[in-house]
């Protein structure tokens, strides 16, 4: 004999449904304390980036422009020879200083020179009237002839005659140089000439004097421009007691074309530059990230930049890092600067 099929009572059927819902709420309630103590993936981390920093500065900056030119001197003395004659006692050689008054050689007079001869040739044909002659001929003779004497300071500029070499009357014996009046001309690239004024200091310096730093300033632009190689001339000046004394000499010259005693500059590396972006720094902030920040550029040299405006004095720019670098981005200082 079959059972017939137990009914469920609602009592029955309601607790079933309690027990269900009390075990979905337990297993909801694990995989949340899962979630909670599982790490955050990588990926969604901030990234620290660590960088090297530079305080932004006062100091004083300038730019140069470098040229090359050669020395000039406008104005030699010229000792000639006051008659014709030969040279005697003559000890100069190329680049010797020479005094003004100081004698430098003695010319014999040719005629003096024939009397003399004369007078020898007479002492042996007639010994008796030979004395009356020698008393005439060093009547108007000197004993070592006529003095040359230079009428300036000088120089000497080129080779000068050798001694015991016969002259004409006139005729070139000396070329003095007068190294006060020895100038630079130098030559400048057209595209570059409107950065050149009268009146800038100059730095020169030349293989003649290894090591020297001459100072100068620009005494002039030249009227004139060098189609061939495409430069205009200028003349620097020499503005101290240090020069160069030889002419023809090589030489190199920075003209300070800008100068800023106190300037805000910063290191080259901190800068930022782009044909399609403004000029920009990045700034180590106190809240540990960096941010960009436009800025205007002045003076620039290899090492430094001087920044007119968006930085003030004591804030770290950032020097490395490069383009990793974005607004915002967490970082940490490697190295505060001293």
């Amino acid at each position: 004999m079959k059972r017939p099929p137990a009914k469920r009572t609602p009592m029955r059927a309601g607790a079933l449904a309690m027990l269900a819902l009390a075990l979905g709420a337990a297993g909801c309630g694990r995989a949340d304390a899962q979630r909670k103590d599982s790490p955050t993936p990588a990926a969604q981390q901030a990234p620290i980036l660590a960088v090297t920093v530079a305080r932004v500065v006062t100091a004083p900056i300038q730019s140069t422009l470098t040229v090359l030119g050669t020395t000039v001197a406008p104005q030699h003395v010229i000792l000639r020879a006051p008659a014709a004659g030969r040279i005697v006692g003559l000890k100069l050689r190329v680049g010797d200083s020479v005094r003004k008054g100081q004698v430098v050689a003695y010319l014999i007079n040719r005629e003096i020179e024939a009397a003399e001869q004369g007078l020898a040739v007479a002492r042996k044909l007639d010994p008796k009237d030979a004395p009356a002659m020698a008393r005439s001929v060093e009547r108007y003779s000197k004993p070592r002839g006529i003095a040359i004497s230079s009428p300036d300071n000088g120089v000497v500029a080129s080779q000068p005659l050798a001694t015991g070499q016969t002259v004409s009357y006139m005729e070139p014996i000396v070329d003095l140089i007068d190294p006060r009046s020895i100038y630079i001309e130098a030559n400048v690239p057209e595209e570059d000439v409107a950065m050149i004024r009268p009146g800038m200091s100059a730095i020169v310096t030349s293989p003649l004097k290894p090591g020297a730093r001459i100072p100068g300033r620009i005494a002039a632009l030249l009227p004139s421009i060098n189609p061939a190689s495409a430069t205009s001339p200028i003349r620097i000046d020499f503005t101290g007691d240090a020069r160069i004394t030889q002419a023809g000499a090589p030489v190199e010259a920075r003209v300070v074309t800008q100068f800023v005693a106190h300037a805000v500059v910063i290191p080259v590396p901190a800068l930022f530059q782009s044909p399609v972006a403004s000029p920009y720094v990045f700034v180590a902030g106190p809240d540990g990230r960096a941010h960009r920040i436009a800025v205007t550029v002045g003076i620039q040299t290899p090492r430094l930049v001087q920044i007119t405006s968006g930085l003030r004095p004591g804030e770290l720019v950032i020097t490395s890092g490069g383009y990793a670098l974005s607004d915002g981005l967490r970082i940490t200082v490697a190295q505060e600067p001293g």
